[in-house]
């Protein structure tokens, strides 16, 4: 499923000034929250492209609010608010500071899992074989 050089990333439908931002991606799946009004949306994106996208992510993430994006391939991890990017690694003891980042902007714990963070975790996330 991912060439190499790839990024996938998550994406929330309404985390995005226009929800149908969304269609600017190569979308792999979908997962629909059976409790709230909002799809996460597994994307690819080349690798050339990446940094690209990180900015196209940040004009289009809602002004004011505590939503995030995130990208990863191997070891790299980039996780996109509207007004920073971290890049760290799926290994959770670099997290701190984007954890730290995301609860100041009020985000619960809970939230800031960046599940899921490789390729093996998206196909039980994304209930894929």
């Amino acid at each position: 499923m991912n060439k190499e050089g790839e990024y996938h990333g998550n994406i929330l439908d309404t985390s995005f000034t226009n929800p149908q931002f969304v269609n600017e991606f190569k979308v792999f799946a979908r997962r629909k929250s059976p409790t709230n009004p909002w799809t996460m949306h597994g994307v690819a994106v080349p690798e050339g492209k990446i940094e690209k996208v990180i900015a196209r992510v940040q004009e289009n993430l809602i002004p004011n609010t505590p939503y995030y994006a995130h990208f990863y391939r191997g070891d790299d991890l980039l996780v996109v608010f509207k007004e920073k990017v971290f890049k760290i690694r799926p290994d959770k003891s670099t997290w701190n500071d984007v954890i730290e980042y995301g609860r100041a902007l009020g985000i619960p714990d809970e939230q800031l899992d960046f599940a899921p963070t490789t390729l093996e975790d998206e196909k039980e996330y994304y209930g894929r074989k």
